[in-house]
């Protein structure tokens, strides 16, 4: 297999340099030939636009490059714009955290709390950043918007909006059929069927079949179809297009996909070892710490029952794990979108119904990769935790300090009896959770080629989900510390700890969060552009402005080990609250020339406020602080605004280099932050989300490329980002709010500091239509935290995401004619992350329960496709 990955990464290599060696044989002069940029259409302002004369932060991707790189959903995209990262869920295949500009989706997929990235498919909003990576058959393009865009994408865009933009019916009959075949047995096969125009009306139906195999050998199963990384993704579309009249048509799309499989595996990263974090004072004040629990103790004196399988823990990349609850994770979504256009000479309305419906059943995530482990059960009682102990020290003189004083026959009994076993995962959980959303939007926008041009429009949208996630795992006890000390056994505590039998012991818990959450959301928005030149005049200045009122209501059923049953619990868990922020911006431009377009811009974005649905309502003791925390109510955020300034400039330089920069400082006030909050004055902790944070963001960014000839080019992109955090919330031991923006690092989640990517480009003629097209790739993201509080994060150095520079490249050749039928056919070899890099993409740090687990990204894969027009 070695040498057959080694070939495969030769012959790309190979072929693309062989590629660009023969550039110059088919050169042509500047003069004549077609070497030209070629021109970007984009609708960020709900009009066919040229990307270049846009004034915003703005990156497309056409459908070519989509189809030759290879990226079909939102998570393929990492690299694709500056200050662009997309990482994948850890239980469910289709959850992707999203970060723009420093800016991420919630980690927490729960119901309550709102992405800041606004996810769109043709113009629809998405509501759940965990339904949204998602396959579609027939992608024409996509938009990234980095930065607020508060006026015409609303609300929840405080970071930028990404948009897919899918194919409408081709005005020709045709067919497109495409196979293909990969590593880890990778499977494709997708049709797209176009009816034509018909007496005005044009329909396209398409299906999609992508399958693989997992990535990670599962040694407890024994199908590679279903071991970690493997998916089946079924994927339908139908779109039907249709001229009512000369200016009114009709647009309906509906479609529909399924995604089984299995995410990709969580290996058991560090454990707990027992050493002690001590309450910590910073600027005069004294803040506890999580002490996770010795899981590493546990570990060493308890078994793993499936043979092959080990108690490894590390931090490298493993190629076998033993998954013993591998439940698959199944999604399922679907959604139609119904739009009517009428147009005059003067404006054109637009109208859009949209519903869309996710279901996802996770069947059993296993957190930790050990096999079932047995070892040490903790029992209150004295006959299971003085059982095993030596019966020398249970009968021994407790006057002399050489045992408990049992009677002899008591003593051998206990000595005698087994010590409580059980067999209990670290953590697996599984989940139900569902969200439907409805939404209506009517647009108005202006029709003429004047000097004025605006767009006005009205929003509604509103949600509703329910969620039941069962979480099993085990708390380990460190009985020497607990229950066998000087407290409860005096003088003899020493003793008893040191022929303790089994020092390590797991208590296990089960806890269920349930609830159903509901949103509205209503919007008004106009937005106006005025350049005194008229059409192509060299200054322009664009005002928008939105008013945004949410509503969220939820209901908590449960959060513990029981559900809520008394009027009063009923009550402390019921929530409903009213948020509404208005927002905008203003753009200013100048085109100091046919080819270089200068703007700043000042916009406002907001992210609805909600409920932090993990929040606990009981905490600790009924005693005032510090020494437990009151019962409290299920408890909202307000929601959060963001300031942004910036400066760009979009140039073309005979008509060969395009170079785009843009310049940021983001400025996000009543930031959300999770307190933990410490329950009897340290080591255990509840949480509350406040609106208490705020963190500037500056960077840079920059787009590129470069038409060296007819045939070759290069094309990069290079984002950097630093993040100032200014006030961070933590409670220190007495339960005082502080901030301790210092004692995080400096850094956000989520946020790397550089990412980049750099590809070469080229288009080779062979013969007639024939040609040959290649790309090789190299994108670069630098090392992230994903937990930076050290309060609560006692692994945050073990769960940073790795810096990577991945290598991709695609080798096409199209127009390949067989027998005179049809348009041909193309073949595609590619290949992703060429080098095999291991790099860890995502973690969790379990704190308090002593263990942090990390996930890889995918190692190398490659393959080939087919694909057919007739």
């Amino acid at each position: 297999m070695k040498t057959f990955n080694r070939v495969a990464v030769s012959t790309l290599l190979v072929g693309v340099s062989i590629a660009g060696l023969s550039v110059p044989a088919f050169a042509q002069d500047a003069e004549d030939n077609n070497s030209g940029l070629q021109e970007i259409v984009v609708t960020a302002n709900k009009r066919s636009e040229n990307l270049q004369e846009t004034p915003i932060a703005i990156s497309a991707v056409s459908s070519e490059q989509l189809e030759l790189r290879g990226l079909s959903e939102v998570k393929d995209l990492s690299a694709i714009a500056p200050n662009v990262s997309i990482l994948g869920g850890t239980t469910n295949a289709t959850a992707a955290v999203v970060s723009i500009r420093g800016i991420p989706t919630p980690a927490d997929e729960t119901q309550g709390f709102d992405s800041p990235i606004g996810l769109y498919q043709d113009g629809v909003y998405l509501a759940r950043s965990s339904a949204a990576s998602f396959e579609v058959a027939d992608i024409e393009r996509v938009e990234v918007l980095r930065g607020p865009q508060g006026t015409l994408f609303g609300r929840n865009t405080t970071g930028g909006a990404i948009n897919f933009i899918t194919k409408k019916p081709d005005d020709e009959a045709s067919l497109r059929l495409k196979l293909g075949v990969g590593n880890y047995g990778q499977r494709l096969g997708r049709f797209v069927l176009n009816s034509g125009d018909i007496g005005g009306a044009r329909m396209s139906l398409g299906y999609l079949r992508r399958q693989r195999n997992g990535v990670v050998d599962n040694l407890l199963e024994p199908k590679d179809s279903r071991d970690p990384g493997s998916s089946k993704v079924d994927s339908a579309r139908w779109a039907i297009e249709i001229d009512v009249t000369d200016n009114i048509s009709v647009y309906n799309v509906l479609d529909w996909t399924q995604i089984k499989g299995q995410p990709h595996v969580q290996q058991l990263a560090e454990v707990g070892l027992g050493v002690f974090r001590p309450n910590i004072v910073y600027q005069g004040n004294t803040f506890a710490q999580v002490n996770p629990a010795n899981v590493g103790g546990y570990l060493a004196q308890s078994t793993i029952l499936e043979p092959g399988c080990s108690k490894t823990v590390t931090r490298a990349r493993l190629s076998q794990i033993c998954n013993e609850s591998d439940g698959l994770s199944t999604d399922r979504i679907w959604g139609n979108m119904f739009r009517i256009e009428a147009e005059t000479d003067f404006v054109t309305l637009r109208t859009t119904t949209a519903y869309r419906s996710w279901k996802n059943r996770i069947n059993g995530s296993d957190l930790d990769g050990l096999g079932s482990l047995r070892g040490a059960l903790f029992n209150i009682g004295p006959t299971n935790t003085l059982n095993g102990f030596p019966a020398s020290v249970l009968s021994g003189n407790p006057l002399t300090g050489s045992g408990l004083g049992l009677p002899a026959g008591t003593a051998a009994f206990l000595s005698s009896q087994a010590i409580p076993q059980i067999t209990q995962s670290l953590f697996t959980a599984t989940n139900d959770r569902q969200q439907e959303q409805w939404s209506q939007e009517i647009e108005l926008v202006s029709n003429n080629d004047g000097p004025f041009q605006w767009v006005v429009g009205g929003f509604f949208f509103r949600e509703s989900g329910t969620e039941r996630n069962v979480q099993n795992f085990g708390f380990v006890l460190d009985t020497n510390q607990v229950v066998y000390t000087a407290a409860n056994f005096g003088g003899l505590a020493p003793l008893i700890q040191a022929n303790n039998p089994a020092r390590f012991r797991i208590i296990p818990q089960s806890s269920i969060l349930a609830y159903k959450a509901d949103g509205t959301s209503k919007a008004v928005y106009a937005q106006a552009s005025y350049r005194p030149g008229g059409e192509d005049g060299a200054f322009g200045v664009t005002l928008g402005l939105r008013y945004s009122w949410d509503e969220k209501e939820v209901l908590r059923t449960q959060n513990g080990a029981v559900p809520y049953t008394s009027g009063a619990d009923k009550a402390f868990n019921y929530g409903k609250k009213k948020f509404n922020a208005p927002t905008g911006h203003l753009t200013i431009d100048y085109r100091a020339g046919d080819d270089i377009n200068l703007y700043a811009r000042a916009a406002r974005g907001y992210r609805s406020g909600g409920f932090n649905l993990r929040q606990a309502t009981h905490n600790g003791s009924a005693a005032a602080p510090p020494f437990g925390l009151r019962t409290i109510p299920l408890t909202p955020f307000d929601e959060e605004l963001i300031d942004s300034f910036e400066l760009g400039a979009k140039t073309q330089f005979a008509d060969r280099v395009r170079l785009n920069v843009a310049v940021f400082h983001n400025i996000y006030k009543d930031q959300l932050a999770t307190i933990p909050v410490p329950i009897v004055g340290g080591g255990g902790f509840g949480t509350i989300t406040v609106n208490a944070g705020k963190t500037t963001y500056t960077g840079i960014e920059l787009e590129g490329q470069f038409n060296l000839t007819d045939n070759f080019s290069i094309d990069g992109n290079l984002g950097y980002l630093k993040v100032d955090i200014k006030n961070f919330p933590g409670a220190d031991i007495t339960n005082t709010t502080r901030n301790i923006a210092g004692l995080l690092n400096g850094a956000g989640s989520y946020a790397p500091k550089w990412t980049g990517s750099i590809a070469a480009n080229v288009t080779v003629p062979l013969s007639g239509d024939t040609k040959l097209t290649g790309r090789l790739g190299y994108n670069y993201t630098s090392g992230y935290q994903m937990f930076a509080n050290p309060l609560t994060a006692p692994f945050s150095k073990t769960t940073e995401g790795d810096a990577r520079g991945l290598v991709d490249g695609q080798i096409r050749i199209d127009g390949i004619k067989f027998g005179g039928a049809g348009n041909g056919f193309g073949v595609t070899f590619w290949g992703k992350n060429l080098t095999n890099k291991d790099y860890v993409t995502r973690s969790v740090d379990f704190g308090q329960l002593g263990f942090a687990g990390v996930i890889y990204g995918d190692p190398r894969t490659y393959g080939m496709t087919l694909d057919f027009e007739f």
